[in-house]
């Protein structure tokens, strides 16, 4: 199962917002900037969903992209991944991690050095599940959608 797999599901529910595909070029970018600010590299699964969708957002559900998106009927700006990381990047738990997400009161993030991907308390920051990539993630949002209508 790819990650590509579940954004069918998600693409077809009822006020879901994908963005367009971010350029090859914002994604290396980001990932060197990225890099030079000390963050973890961009995952290569994540990087291939944002070449599919630059971030989305559905029912509390929020993962980032390479850039941010201003909705002007909304009055609200969608942030990106830098902007999301540069708020942890005080904190020690948050080394060698990228935050790409979150759901309701959960975060979500990658931890490079263990190389997985996890749903996690944003105040206790305890994991709720921790996953091997991003199809794994998306696939438990998935469920987690079908489970609270």
């Amino acid at each position: 199962m790819t990650a590509v797999d579940d954004l069918p599901y998600f693409a077809g529910r009822p006020g879901a917002v994908f963005f367009p595909p971010a350029l090859s070029g914002e994604i290396e970018m980001l990932n060197t900037s990225l890099l030079m600010l000390n963050f973890s590299p961009l995952p290569d699964d994540y990087a291939a969903f944002l070449s599919r969708s630059d971030g989305l957002f559905y029912d509390g559900i929020e993962l980032y992209g390479c850039s941010s998106h201003y909705r002007e009927s909304k009055n609200y700006k969608f942030p990106n991944l830098l902007e999301i990381n540069r708020n942890y990047a005080a904190y020690n738990f948050f080394k060698n991690k990228l935050v790409v997400g979150r759901c309701s009161e959960s975060i979500i993030y990658y931890d490079r050095r263990g190389n997985y991907y996890a749903l996690a308390d944003r105040i206790n920051l305890r994991s709720r599940k921790e996953v091997e990539n991003f199809a794994a993630i998306l696939a438990l949002l998935r469920r987690l959608c079908e489970t609270n209508p």
